[in-house]
């Protein structure tokens, strides 16, 4: 999302509290982002990893 900067800053990069936000500069305009969440492992994910190993999860020449 694009910003105007309305406090006598001219720039803002990173993050300035831990709300989930942070500032960059793209092509000469500020630009707000929201901050990756962390990778988390659900139950569905582990079983869907697990069935992949068991399936396609061979050594090359045996």
């Amino acid at each position: 999302m694009k910003v105007e900067l309305i406090i006598p800053v001219e720039k803002l990069r990173g993050r300035l509290q831990k709300d989930g936000y942070y500032f960059r500069m793209y092509r000469d305009q500020q630009i707000v982002q929201r901050c990756p969440r962390k990778w988390q492992d659900t139950p569905a994910r582990k079983a869907a990893r697990e069935l992949f190993i068991k399936r396609y999860g061979k050594r090359a020449g045996n």
